[in-house]
């Protein structure tokens, strides 16, 4: 099902994108809005919408913590000239991946039998949400 993906992500780039802005409103930590777009309404409920986005916001909110692994990685990093980055993945990548993997789940189980497909923000430079909505060969195939 994962070449499947592949096969819609290649075909989704002539569909029409929704973009999902990021949320300034508590400063510069990286949260997207919550709004629902009228683009999705006919193809996705609010709530499974409002999940994927409040689930993505917990995660960036996770990777952006700063705690003592953070810390402990920035003193490594800063005796080791940063080499230590070569050989040792830092918290926020491990985020970053674990999101990587959410959006997979989401668009494998959720978003693409209902003709759309996220796009991991990390690919926008952080700025917004994709959501890019395609037409299926067979229109009725798609599940609201």
């Amino acid at each position: 099902q994962f070449h499947n993906l592949q096969e819609l992500r290649r075909s989704a780039s002539l569909a029409t994108k929704v973009f999902i802005q990021r949320d300034y409103s508590e400063g510069t930590v990286c949260q997207f809005q919550t709004k629902f777009p009228a683009e999705l309404d006919s193809r996705i409920e609010r709530t499974l919408f409002e999940d994927t986005v409040k689930t993505l916001n917990t995660y960036y909110a996770e990777a952006e913590k700063i705690g003592g692994q953070s810390y402990l990685e920035g003193c490594l990093a800063c005796a080791t000239a940063y080499i230590i980055f070569l050989c040792m993945e830092t918290r926020y990548e491990k985020v970053l991946k674990k999101i990587s993997r959410f959006i997979q789940e989401q668009n494998e189980k959720i978003y693409a039998p209902r003709g759309l497909l996220i796009t991991d923000p990390i690919e926008r430079g952080m700025r917004v949400v994709s959501f890019n909505r395609w037409r299926p060969r067979n229109p009725a195939s798609i599940t609201p």
